[in-house]
């Protein structure tokens, strides 16, 4: 997981939200300056799409 700068415009004003849901660890990023934003579930990137069915109850 990258921290302290943005992998789109290298800022290091980023904003990130670690979390556990249904025993996977979360984490949620933005930038503060290009507003990239991306997801990580127990520790790789992923697509916000992968993530919405592990907070959304059914």
């Amino acid at each position: 997981m990258e921290t302290g700068t943005c992998p789109q415009c290298r800022a290091g004003d980023l904003i990130a939200i670690s979390m556990s849901v249904g025993g996977r660890n979360l984490a949620f990023s933005t930038c503060h300056h290009c507003e990239a934003k991306w997801w990580y579930r127990d520790g790789d990137e992923v697509p916000l799409a992968s993530v919405i069915g592990l907070v959304v109850q059914k």
